[in-house]
């Protein structure tokens, strides 16, 4: 599904020669601090593959279809509707399943616009819930492009919580994240992205750390007038923690991940 996703982008590509006038995105996995302008309407598209466990066949994929409005030209806000799909085999039990994961709801105001100043910033806020689980995610988001090239960063807490069994089970994840590209054409950029992932079990409580993984890889970037997409492989190059081995965590994190998101202005 994946594959022929992007051939079709690329295909497409090749006879779209402008670059993107839309609020896109260089990176998948960093956000920059850039919003849509006010009254702007835009659908995005995620497509998420993580791959590879300790032992078995292990392949999940997220799907996420997200509209974004501006609500000022420093507001931003978003709906999303998520779903999972999930191949198991020998990890160690066995797994197939496809089910609706929730909705979620995402605000962004930015407080300093990157072409205007020294450096951009912004402040984001996500709720999600599937009626089991609830997640509350605080980032810090930094970008700065100079000239050919693109800069961002985020600092990220997400505090989930999941009611089972008339008990509530707590989790916290620290990441942080960066990214870099340059924009080789007009409409092209290619670059790498960073994560560095850390999980808590008590939630709030940062005191007893679970597990901490780095995952580093490439990204390319296409922007047209009306659309935009970019993808981003995310291999796992080290982890430790509960599970770990031979300094990968296979056990609370894939071996690589793959996220393609592609983006409509309307």
């Amino acid at each position: 599904m994946l594959k022929r996703t992007v051939t079709v982008l690329v295909l497409l590509a090749l006879f779209a020669p402008f670059r993107a006038n839309c609020d896109e995105r260089y990176f998948t996995y960093v956000y920059e601090s850039t919003v849509l302008p006010e009254n702007q309407w835009e659908v995005e598209q995620w497509i998420t593959n993580q791959n590879g466990k300790e032992d078995g066949d292990y392949s999940e994929w997220n799907l996420r279809t997200e509209f974004e409005y501006g609500i000022t030209d420093k507001l931003m806000t978003a709906f999303y509707l998520n779903w999972d799909s999930v191949h198991a085999d020998g990890v160690p039990d066995e797994e197939s399943e496809t089910e609706f994961k929730g909705v979620a709801s995402e605000w962004v105001y930015q407080l300093s616009n990157p072409h205007l100043e020294p450096i951009g910033s912004a402040l984001y806020v996500e709720l999600a819930t599937d009626g089991i689980e609830y997640e509350i995610e605080g980032k810090l988001l930094l970008s700065k492009e100079v000239e050919r090239f693109v800069f961002a960063a985020n600092a990220v807490y997400e505090a989930e919580w999941e009611r089972e069994d008339n008990r509530t089970e707590h989790e916290g994840t620290l990441e942080l994240t960066a990214g870099a590209a340059y924009r080789f054409a007009d409409a092209w950029s290619a670059g790498v992205e960073f994560r560095n992932k850390s999980a808590y079990p008590g939630g709030f409580d940062l005191s007893g750390q679970e597990y901490n993984v780095l995952s580093v890889g490439p990204n390319l970037h296409y922007g047209a007038p009306k659309w935009w997409a970019t993808l981003t492989v995310l291999p796992q190059i080290w982890g430790n923690g509960e599970g770990s081995q031979d300094n990968l965590n296979l056990v609370h994190e894939e071996s690589v991940e793959v996220r393609l998101i592609f983006g409509i202005l309307l």
